[in-house]
């Protein structure tokens, strides 16, 4: 049986919601651990919206100076923590490798920056 590919229009394809793109405030780096780590600082509804924090992650109480930390887990095996702040909002502070993972713009830059044979780095020329 052979099917017939669908097409979505333009439309369509521009009335699904998109995440939010947040902008860290600060990173970073922990030599303990190894890690980078991105710092945002949002509301709860931005952060579930923006696809970071995994879905199976609670979140702190509403008083200001809860927080959770995230242990390693087999689907997001990257450092996170979540502190309730006086204003409500909550600080996100994330291994910037999952940041990365999600960031599709960022990931499309980097494929074409490396299949650039023109680029002295990627030849392996000397600098």
């Amino acid at each position: 049986m052979k099917t017939e590919p669908k097409h979505v229009s333009q439309q369509a394809v521009q009335s699904v919601p998109q995440a939010p793109l947040l902008t860290p405030i600060s990173h970073w780096k922990s030599d303990a651990i190894g890690i980078i780590a991105y710092v945002f600082e949002e509301s709860e509804a931005t952060l579930r919206q923006s696809g970071l924090v995994p879905e199976w992650t609670g979140y702190p109480p509403e008083r200001p100076g809860a927080g959770i930390a995230v242990p390693a887990h087999h689907s997001f095996p990257n450092y996170l923590k979540l502190l309730r702040l006086q204003s409500g909002r909550l600080r996100l502070v994330i291994d910037a490798r999952a940041v990365m993972r999600g960031d599709t713009s960022y990931q499309r830059l980097l494929r074409n920056l490396l299949a650039d044979t023109q680029l002295s780095l990627v030849r392996g020329e000397s600098i």
